[in-house]
């Protein structure tokens, strides 16, 4: 029993799992059922056009694609999950993304090739019909609009709360990405130099970001006691950034309101600091909607290509510093394997099915991925021998993020951590990312520190979690500005089939796209943003449009006469766990509504109500169209029997 539950043991055998099923699995579906071409041009290179359509190495590409499909999703979502037991939560996403999450984006990224680098979307019209396509269309314009405006939010409150420190790493980064673009793609330099460069560039980036963090929260302070005291503070209990304390709004808050809690005269001043850290997350919002406005009309292999390539590093090197923890420290997994710690009874928590396959979406599978498949991937891969690397490989890498997730959720923490962390529901959410980066940096550590006498070792503990952050939060970034492209895809989509003219327009269709994400992450619902307010329909939705993509690719797959199995079982295992979990919400959200008058949960009913409708419909288009298809089947199998008993 003992090495089932160490933490090394877990990390091998996932890791194993995973490039097994690959090798087997993924390279299976390639050749057999999506029938790979590699002598077939792809629209990269048949419809070239230096802004979207570009041909790219693989090796860049899948930093591009990883680097869309992942933002904290393969984090936060596990790290919740951990909540029902870390078992249940490690065979959902070892399960998943082999054999549902891989099949679903090898799928989109192979049906949208084969349809000239269309949306799934797009290409629902001609593999459905009309109808079915603006049915998707309309429900992945919701999707990405709330995705991104609830995004927005967070990343503007991992900037003023989490981690100020990432703010130089994480703008620096696309000043490096403009130059590594032109030096590839204009200058014809060699990959391997410019490699090196950008990544020796982002790594000092991120070193200088430790060094100067930017609490810009500190601008907006404009009491005169509070500014006095931020000069002059100098308590233990707020977090510091190499000898710069009150960098984080959030404990400084905490801080200014139990002084306040003390002596009333501070009051005014902890109501500035409030106030100060609330315009400087507002600001922030405002920054990223003009960067992603401006990333998602520029030239794919100026910005967001080698971007998400130099970033995927960071990345490597976080992961390589995990394993590297597994094998020296390989603590023991300090949680239940099933259920929920003794403290959490009586929690009012939602029941472990079927919210574990809602929880954990991108470790496993996750609708948005087909938009990233079918929306940029599929206009910029070169051969269709790369098909299965990018689209099956960079899902099964994404689930190993998602295992050492778990691992330092559960072995990271601790037995007395992990019990105070997952000890009630309650706030957990906002609990994760906190518990994801205390574990990691645990671990992380570990290797190294031999090297400190113990007095440091906190001290380079707190290194080690700064580093994870900023990683954390520069990797979050690259979801952003490839989802604001993704949305100016559909917006354009939608003009062309509603013939609006100016909405094909990039420009305009990206400022609309930005305006709608704006829509969510700044207008007020009862005094919250209605991304947050909305947020509870974002996981039963995203993984509606999952199985409502692999509906998409089966109805294409049995056109072309290939088998469907493969798509067609994962895809009912998705319907039947979102309907499930739909039903459980929405009976709440009526019960809330109706019980405590509470106008929020009736916006999420007529909303959710909304989006479960516009979906049955549309499976109820697939439905038709694949007996549609079997009727005529049925007239061409009798004539050739009967041509052939004569």
């Amino acid at each position: 029993m003992w090495i089932l539950t160490n933490s090394l043991t877990v990390a091998i055998a996932s890791t194993v799992f995973l490039y097994l099923s690959y090798r087997l699995y993924g390279r299976f579906l390639a050749r057999r059922v999506f029938q790979a071409d590699p002598s077939r041009p792809t629209p990269a290179v048949t419809q070239r056009d230096g802004m979207d359509f570009v041909p790219t190495r693989p090796s860049i590409l899948f930093g591009h694609h990883f680097a869309s499909i992942a933002g904290l999703g393969p984090i936060l979502g596990p790290a919740i999950a951990v909540y029902w037991g870390w078992l249940p939560a490690l065979i959902w996403v070892l399960a998943g993304c082999v054999l549902i999450g891989g099949v679903h984006d090898l799928a989109a990224l192979f049906t949208s090739i084969r349809h000239r680098a269309r949306t799934i979307g797009d290409v629902t019209n001609d593999v459905i019909g009309p109808r079915a396509r603006l049915l998707f269309l309309l429900i992945i314009f919701f999707l990405l609009a709330l995705a991104m405006g609830a995004f927005a939010i967070q990343m503007a409150t991992l900037f003023t709360d989490l981690s100020p420190q990432a703010v130089v790493p994480t703008f620096s980064l696309i000043a490096i990405a403009m130059v590594i673009g032109v030096l590839v793609y204009r200058l014809n330099w060699r990959l391997g130099p410019v490699t090196a460069l950008g990544v020796g560039l982002m790594f000092a980036t991120t070193y200088a970001g430790l060094e100067i963090p930017v609490p810009l929260y500190r601008l907006f302070v404009s009491d005169p006691q509070a500014r006095s005291i931020l000069t002059s503070i100098d308590d233990p209990e707020l977090p510091e950034v190499h000898g710069i304390r009150a960098t984080r709004a959030d404990t400084t808050l905490h801080y200014f309101q139990r002084r306040a809690g003390e002596d009333p005269s501070l009051e005014p001043a902890a109501r500035d600091v409030a106030a100060a850290r609330q315009r400087a997350q507002s600001l922030w919002v405002y920054i990223l909607l003009a960067y992603a406005c401006a990333a998602s009309v520029l030239p794919v292999w100026f910005l967001l290509q080698p971007r998400d390539y130099i970033n995927c590093f960071q990345l490597y090197f976080a992961v390589g510093l995990l394993m590297l923890g597994y094998v020296v420290a390989h603590p023991q997994v300090a949680a239940p394997a099933f259920g929920t710690l003794p403290s959490a009874a009586g929690d009012n928590a939602p029941g472990m099915l079927p919210f574990l396959f809602i929880t954990i979406a991108c470790g496993a599978v996750s609708g948005f991925h087909n938009l990233v498949s079918s929306g940029t991937t599929a206009r910029q891969i070169r051969s269709e021998a790369d098909a299965c690397v990018i689209g099956y490989g960079a899902m099964l890498t994404e689930g190993l993020l998602a295992v050492l997730v778990i691992l330092a959720c559960t072995a990271g923490l601790g037995a007395e951590r992990h019990a105070g962390i997952y000890g009630h529901w309650a706030g957990l959410g906002e609990r994760t990312l906190d518990a994801f980066l205390t574990g990691a940096a645990a671990i992380i550590s570990a290797p190294f520190e031999w090297l400190f006498v113990p007095a440091s070792r906190p001290a380079f503990t707190g290194f080690c979690r700064n580093l994870i952050a900023v990683v954390v939060v520069s990797f979050a970034m690259t979801t952003l500005d490839s989802a604001t492209r993704l949305l100016r895809y559909n917006i354009e989509e939608i003009g062309r089939l509603s013939r609006c003219g100016p909405l094909t327009n990039r420009y305009i269709s990206s400022l609309c796209a930005v305006l709608a994400i704006g829509y969510f992450a700044l207008i007020r619902i009862d005094g919250r943003p209605a991304g947050l307010t909305l947020w509870q329909l974002f996981g039963t939705t995203n993984q509606l449009l999952a199985a409502l993509g692999l509906m998409v690719a089966s109805v294409y797959l049995y056109r072309t006469g290939r088998p469907v199995v493969y798509t067609v079982l994962p895809m009912l295992v998705m319907i039947a766990s979102v309907a499930w979990a739909m039903s459980l919400k929405l009976g709440d959200f009526y019960r809330g509504w109706r019980v405590g008058g509470d106008h929020t949960n009736l916006a999420l009913l007529i909303v959710g109500t909304f989006l479960t409708a516009m979906a049955a419909w549309m499976m109820l288009e697939g439905g038709l169209t694949w007996l549609k298809l079997r009727r005529r089947e049925r007239p061409a199998t009798a004539a050739a029997d009967t041509a052939t008993a004569g």
